[in-house]
């Protein structure tokens, strides 16, 4: 995963001081068992959680986030740290599962739905008060970077393709996010000399703005679209650029293509997508 310093001394510091073992085992799995929930932390809710988890003690929330330090287990079940705004590598939330089959690693994405137990609070490396809520999870998977980290609030099907020289090129779909926007491509060469594709010649118009390919640090796990491409061969994959206003009504996907034959001229790939 491409991390910050920031980010590696923040996960290394609080796996260390704030998540010791003894200390995170007492507070979720020996001190409170699962009890039924007062009620359930809102969307709207969920910053007053983080800022005075004692207040929303025995209420049920619902998290996505990703797993920063390697999960501790004992015989009661496993215990991990999560950040459940992974953008900003915020939101640090300790969790425990009693189920000790559980299977997490560190950079898993995950979905929790748990019951908030308690608050935790250390100090820093720099003095600082880090307070963090505990959940005791009664419901628990690992989900994809898409579900975690950007869900789509529209998905736009196209399937259009155009083709010059053998050279195809197909915009099958574009995700709208809060967070980013997603291009899906398929290329095919059909071809017969090789074929080249550079993401970031690609570029998205929203409006009067011209977008540019935008590499997340977190790892996304989505497919990448291979830069030389030989005969006979398809590649598929997604490229992200920055979030659009989801006002606008018209979007222009335009992409370079080449090959190994220089006496071929190919024109932009120019696709026009309507949003409505």
């Amino acid at each position: 995963m491409k991390k910050s310093l920031l980010f590696i001394v923040i996960g290394l510091f609080l796996f260390m001081v704030a998540c010791g073992e003894e200390e995170t085992s007492d507070t979720i799995s020996k001190k409170n068992k699962t009890t039924e929930a007062k009620g359930v932390v809102s969307e709207e809710d969920i910053d007053k959680m983080y800022s005075n988890p004692k207040q929303f003690k025995d209420y049920e929330v619902e998290l996505t986030g990703i797993v920063f330090n390697e999960p501790e287990a004992d015989e009661d079940g496993v215990y991990f740290q999560m950040f459940a705004d992974p953008i900003n590598s915020g939101k640090n939330t300790l969790v425990g599962l009693l189920d000790t089959d559980l299977k997490v690693k560190t950079d898993d994405y995950v979905k929790v739905t748990g019951i908030v137990k308690d608050e935790f609070e250390g100090e820093n490396a720099f003095g600082g008060v880090v307070k963090a809520p505990v959940i005791e999870a009664t419901k628990f998977e690992v989900v994809d970077y898409v579900t975690a980290v950007a869900p789509a609030n529209r998905t736009i099907e196209i399937k259009e393709e155009i083709n010059q020289h053998g050279y195809h090129m197909e915009l099958q779909k574009v995700e709208l996010a809060d967070e980013e926007t997603r291009v899906y491509l398929k290329i095919s060469n059909q071809s017969d000399v090789t074929i080249d594709f550079y993401s970031f010649n690609a570029k998205l118009i929203a409006g009067n703005k011209q977008l540019e390919e935008n590499m997340p640090y977190l790892e996304t796990g989505l497919p990448e679209i291979q830069s030389e491409i030989l005969p006979g061969v398809e590649t598929e994959g997604v490229i992200i650029f920055p979030a659009i206003d989801q006002k606008e009504k018209k979007l222009t996907f335009h992409a370079e293509g080449s090959s190994e034959n220089y006496d071929l001229d190919y024109k932009p790939f120019i696709f026009e997508i309507n949003i409505d």
